[in-house]
């Protein structure tokens, strides 16, 4: 997928030619692996609030009795 971004954009970074192209790739990976790995933390810090406030609700439920 990535080789196809970087045929199709023609981007290359730092350098002209396939050197360029290679630095590009590996660049293009890390953003990526980082953007994923942000999406993840927000995912699990999202699944954790959700799980606290169920905790929350029964535990008022279960005083209101």
């Amino acid at each position: 997928m990535t080789v196809l971004v970087l045929i199709f954009s023609d981007y290359q970074l730092l350098f002209q030619g396939w050197r360029g192209y290679v630095i590009a790739g590996f660049a293009l990976v890390w953003i990526a692996n980082v953007y994923m790995s942000f999406f993840a933390l927000t995912r699990a810090e999202l699944k954790k609030d959700n799980a606290e406030i169920r905790e929350m609700d029964e535990r008022t439920s279960k005083k209101a009795e």
